[in-house]
């Protein structure tokens, strides 16, 4: 038996594919789209979520992509159901790390195998572990990490390790651990990268870095500990314009520090800002930031750098990315809190990434009128027509009415 999530807006689909798998004595909790069932994924941390790739509002591929970028989600096993002859689909869910496709129309054996297969290679890998076969995971947290003493461990991805530690004051820190220090891997400079970033610039409204340097188990940074966790969290709970546009200054006042400092962050979404009190958000994440001056291009190995749902028109046309990039990507947060789904969505990442190019956002609803011209500006797909710069957006922001 293994606790399975499945994800489909067709409800004959997803009551079928529920049954199913209930019947083959596996526990089953179904949700029509992929923002219900985030939340749900993070607190349980099911043993293999099966999700339909088109999806209303966030797509299979976002799930899956915000799921992989998070530690405690990074290696859930995720199987994605598309419909055959979609091949472009194929390809970007591997690139993002899906574990098995299932093509439609689907047999009830053939989901079944798939499921059967993928759990066995996921306790395969457990038994392995416990053997001994991956020596770099330790089998229990170290006792402590620089100046704290280790709680638990909140999350283990693919070569780094989260803990919850405290210091000698009482104060709380999430403690990545890089276990793998091949410096020539991806996620070591992202790492690495994430770390001078995050330690070169401080704000009331940046994640502040606690402490970082090389332990017993690899090198580590200890941040500041949100247990109200993230932005994406409230989302379904409805925000008022008068606290998303709260939010938006305080993230355009921690963007803009990282800007004075000729950094841009290049992947703003709600899984970047984290809560830290009713009145506080934070910005975090900075393993996707670049200096401006260093690296403009947007692509590594094909693939766009930052979320399709949040990338700006020059991000995916591979033209110069300053300021005016994070306002928009700060623009399709803005539309997200206001209205409940993205301004721009499709069945696959190249229909997401055509309409940032091509398409104007659906307008505001009428008791949103008021707001429509900032978000216009915000959403421009010319980077000259938007706010140049965040102070400049906050000077608009506070001069709103509510």
């Amino acid at each position: 038996m293994a606790a399975l999530v499945v994800v489909d807006d067709d409800d004959a689909m997803r009551s079928w594919l529920a049954a199913l798998l209930r019947a083959a004595r596996h526990t089953v909790r179904a949700y029509e789209s992929a923002e219900t069932a985030l939340p749900a994924i993070r607190e349980s941390l099911p043993d293999l979520v099966v999700c339909d790739i088109r999806l209303p509002g966030m797509s299979g591929l976002e799930l899956l992509d915000t799921l992989r970028r998070t530690q405690a989600t990074a290696t859930l096993p995720l199987i994605l159901i598309t419909s055959v002859g979609h091949r472009q689909v194929f390809r970007q869910g591997m690139e993002l790390g899906a574990d098995d496709f299932i093509t439609k129309p689907m047999a009830a054996q053939e989901v079944i195998r798939a499921v059967d297969a993928r759990l066995a290679r996921a306790q395969a890998a457990a038994a392995a572990q416990r053997m001994g076969a991956m020596p770099s995971v330790p089998a229990a947290p170290p006792a402590r990490i620089g100046r704290f003493q280790i709680e638990k461990r909140l999350a283990r991805g693919a070569g780094t390790e989260l803990y919850l530690g405290r210091d000698a004051g009482g104060v709380q820190a999430a403690i990545k651990v890089m276990l793998d220090t091949e410096e020539k891997g991806d996620n070591y400079k992202r790492f690495m990268r994430e770390i001078e970033v995050a330690g070169s610039v401080r704000h009331p409204n940046l994640a502040a870095v606690l402490d970082r340097g090389v332990g017993e188990a690899g090198p580590y940074v200890a941040f500041e500990y949100f247990p109200l966790g993230d932005l994406a969290g409230m989302l379904s709970r409805g925000i008022a314009p008068h606290l998303a546009f709260r939010i938006v200054a305080q993230v355009a006042a921690g963007v803009g520090a990282l800007h004075a400092a000729g950094i841009i962050h290049r992947d703003l979404k709600p899984a970047n800002i984290m809560v830290r009190n009713a009145h506080a958000f934070v910005v975090s994440d900075f393993g996707t930031a670049r200096q401006m001056s260093i690296d403009t291009s947007v692509t590594q190995n094909g693939r766009v750098v930052g979320t399709p749902s949040y990338v700006s028109p020059e991000q995916i046309t591979s033209k110069a990315v300053g300021p005016p990039s994070d306002i928009y990507s700060l623009g399709v947060v803005l539309y997200e809190l206001l209205v409940g789904q993205k301004p721009f969505s499709g069945t696959d990442f190249q229909q997401v990434l055509h309409a940032h190019l091509m398409q104007a956002p659906p307008p505001l609803p009428p008791r949103l009128t008021a707001f429509q011209l900032l978000l216009d500006r915000m959403l421009a797909k010319d980077p000259a027509a938007r706010p140049q710069d965040m102070n400049a957006l906050q000077e608009e922001i506070a001069a709103l009415s509510f």
